[in-house]
């Protein structure tokens, strides 16, 4: 009778737990089914995320793209002008060769300019690239003999141009450059009329 007893009791404590076990197993399973449809749902969200990381960078690529087309198209417009303000240059340097060779141009003018425009309108340095030490050695060739000048003093006339003219640029001030350009103009005639002679009777 005991023995009946304890396989009975045997038996209700195996289904007990066999019960208890499915009911954990399924629960179990529910919350292995939530974390999945959880993880589902974040790799959505990743998904979505890098697709629109993708979509950012093709932006980006078509941007850089267009970015170095208009870079190059502003090369290439440099570049034109550059050759313009060459030409433009050579032009100018080959008239005033022939008016002068004529006797139209003569030191007179040149001196005239000196005075009047280079001289007179010589600018306030600046600390960065038209420094005071720039503006001593700019005044000193301009205050030299005109007569005494070589080709190395042209040369540095052009030089201090270009210092004026990219301190203008990076300040704003458009005073410097228009007189670089005024400058460099004054150089080329100097060259002309003071340079080329002496340059002629060497030979």
């Amino acid at each position: 009778m005991w023995a009946l007893v304890d396989v009975a009791t045997i038996i209700a404590v195996v289904v007990s737990i066999a019960s208890s076990t499915a009911s954990l197993a399924y629960w179990l399973g529910g919350k292995f089914t939530e974390v999945e449809s959880r993880f589902s749902h974040v790799d959505l969200r990743l998904n979505q995320i890098e697709d629109r990381f993708n979509r950012i960078e093709s932006r980006i690529n078509e941007l850089e793209n267009r970015i170095n087309g208009v870079e190059s198209r502003i090369g290439s417009i440099e570049a034109r002008i550059e050759r313009l303000e060459n030409a433009f240059t050579q032009f100018s340097e080959v008239l005033i060769t022939a008016l002068e060779t004529k006797g139209i141009f003569t030191s007179t003018e040149a001196l005239t300019l000196r005075g009047g425009m280079v001289k007179a309108l010589l600018p306030v340095p600046r600390t960065k690239y038209y420094t005071w030490e720039v503006y001593e050695k700019l005044k000193q060739l301009l205050d030299k003999d005109p007569n005494e000048y070589t080709m190395a003093d042209i040369e540095q006339m052009n030089e201090i141009a270009d210092l004026i003219e990219k301190e203008g640029f990076e300040t704003k001030r458009r005073d410097l450059i228009e007189y670089a350009w005024k400058l460099r103009y004054y150089a080329m005639i100097a060259k002309v009329v003071f340079v080329y002679p002496k340059l002629r009777q060497q030979k």
